[in-house]
């Protein structure tokens, strides 16, 4: 593949591994446990919408804060992909995951709403999905309208498999395991970290451009 579809492709894959429906899936049976399959619904639908809006607007957002900070993006690609290195490594040394932020919060407040704060912010869109979107906001492309169309209709996919996860939580869970997921999100690391050092790769390579150019 080439051109706009293994842009629309990398863009689908980057944000399915940054939000990880499968930990959002498990974090969401934890901190819901006990409630009414309605009041479930409510809440896995809060946090998708809420957790979508944000990621969407912190993606065209966070260009104009770079512009105003006079940060380029070359630069924002080192420093993100660094991070999302981190947060790769974190997911595949299981080290913080988001189940272990949903039982936190549960035991710290388990009557309160729990669909915007942890679900939505941190859990499903959290500084690394965050992050990944400006980057993929910023992609160059001859035709700026479809990109940020498919971007826009990609993360509305994403949260979607992320909504329809959570309603299918208590299932999905007690199909994969603890073992299970656990197995995934570790995978999805590996992958969120091979991402990662591809944008410190591009970010590194513009910024030499830059400096000497040919």
């Amino acid at each position: 593949m080439s051109g706009l579809p293994s842009e629309v492709f990398y863009s689908f894959v980057t944000l399915l591994a940054m939000v990880n429906p499968v930990e959002a899936a498990a974090a969401f049976a934890t901190l819901t446990a006990g409630r009414s399959p309605a009041d479930q619904a409510k809440i896995a639908l809060r946090a998708a919408l809420v957790g979508g809006l944000i990621l969407i607007a912190f993606g065209y957002a966070g260009e104009a804060l770079l512009k105003a900070l006079g940060i380029s993006m070359p630069a924002f690609k080192v420093a993100g992909g660094l991070l999302l290195l981190k947060v790769g490594f974190d997911m595949v040394f299981a080290q913080q995951t988001s189940s272990d932020t949903a039982d936190t919060e549960k035991a710290r407040a388990p009557a309160s709403d729990p669909s915007v704060f942890p679900l939505a912010i941190p859990i499903i869109s959290g500084p690394g999905a965050l992050t990944a979107s400006v980057a993929l906001v910023n992609r160059a492309h001859e035709n700026q309208v479809l990109t940020d169309a498919f971007f826009i209709l990609i993360a509305a996919v994403v949260f979607a498999i992320t909504y329809v996860a959570m309603r299918g939580s208590q299932r999905l869970t007690q199909l994969l395991g603890k073992t299970g997921v656990d197995a995934t999100g570790r995978l999805v690391g590996i992958i969120v970290a091979a991402i990662a050092v591809q944008l410190i790769v591009d970010g590194a390579g513009a910024i030499v451009h830059a400096a000497f150019p040919r």
